[in-house]
């Protein structure tokens, strides 16, 4: 009995360290995972996704944040945000992005992900009047300025 009690103490006292440096690596601050754009000149039309939801796009920090909904849960899945020098001249300025699913998962469970991409293409007329940035066939824009 004591001999339990004593192995069982000892595997407290050994993964309790390796609990909390796990938990601290995960904590990230979203500049040091906002993720690049891809430059696209073709038609957005041209590019092929998977399907996706958004529920919600806003801006952190510099990042244009979006919450994305997809099926799957077990496999390979990816997002780009595709932007184009395109900028519409009107008060303020527009421009459209595109946001790319492949889904190489064939479950069926919804998956949220919280993607976060780098705004500094933008950062120009972030600091002048303001960008709208809008996404492509979705009802979901945003407005970015400094």
């Amino acid at each position: 009995m004591m001999l339990k009690y004593l192995v069982t103490l000892f595997i407290s006292i050994v993964m309790l360290p390796s609990c909390k440096s796990l938990k601290e690596t995960n904590v990230e601050s979203p500049v040091n995972i906002c993720e690049s754009m891809t430059f696209n000149n073709t038609p957005f039309s041209e590019i092929e996704t998977d399907y996706y939801s958004v529920d919600s796009v806003y801006i952190e920090n510099n990042c244009l944040v979006i919450w994305a909904n997809y099926g799957g849960g077990c496999g390979d899945a990816s997002f780009k945000l595709y932007y184009s020098d395109k900028v519409m001249e009107s008060s303020p300025p527009k421009t459209n992005l595109f946001l790319q699913l492949k889904d190489q998962d064939h479950c069926r469970a919804i998956v949220q992900q919280k993607l976060y991409f780098n705004l500094s293409f933008f950062d120009n007329y972030a600091n002048e009047d303001g960008i709208t940035l809008r996404l492509s066939g979705l009802d979901k824009s945003v407005f970015y300025r400094n």
